[in-house]
């Protein structure tokens, strides 16, 4: 297996620095720019499995970048990480195509797990390899999967009847409409035999 390669775009030299030491040891193959003019060049001439980006970077700021490189197809997961922490910071990073915005400070534990998800999510391409995916469809992540009580559903279609002890049960008797006392407010029983 080969290492994930990482892009890390920040202009404190010591935070850089701290940065890919840490990422280094963590096993990545790490890339760094310290402004945003050579990490956007970095960023479409050799694409990583990952970039972090600095948003207020010299020449070239994060926000920027990742608008650009989503501009040009670029599918590589974008970690933002910030001193703007505003809600407005944060949802303009990722509306012009972040995958994550983490402010600082951070906890190194915390990037470091963000890291590890995103660049072992892999490009669409390699998503639609997995096995059992059909072509142009992305195959949900291996591991996960959605588990039912046993008996909610039965296959006539039914919908399931909540109990008083909240389990589930299958609602095979018949229907009956709802008493005025049953039905939620504002709900209005559907034309028919009145019931009591």
């Amino acid at each position: 297996m080969t290492a994930k390669k990482i892009l890390i775009v920040e202009d404190d030299a010591a935070l850089l620095r701290g940065l890919k030491d840490n990422f280094q040891a963590q096993g990545y193959q790490v890339r760094t720019a310290s402004d945003g003019e050579q990490g956007l060049e970095a960023l479409l001439r050799d694409p990583p499995d990952l970039a972090l980006l600095d948003v207020m970077l010299p020449k070239v700021n994060g926000y920027e970048m990742c608008r650009v490189a989503r501009s040009w197809g670029l599918s590589t997961p974008i970690l933002m990480l910030s001193a703007k922490s505003r809600v407005d910071d944060v949802l303009r990073g990722l509306a012009v195509g972040a995958d994550e915005y983490m402010t600082k400070p951070f906890g190194l534990r915390e990037l470091l797990a963000h890291a590890r998800r995103l660049s072992q999510r892999g490009t669409p391409a390699e998503q639609q390899g997995r096995a059992g995916a059909a072509p142009g469809v992305l195959a949900p992540p291996p591991g996960l999967g959605v588990r039912q009580p046993s008996g909610a559903f039965d296959h006539t279609g039914q919908f399931p009847k909540r109990q008083s002890t909240g389990a589930l049960q299958n609602a095979a008797a018949p229907a009956r409409p709802l008493s005025s006392s049953e039905r939620p407010m504002g709900i209005r029983q559907p034309a028919g035999p009145r019931v009591g």
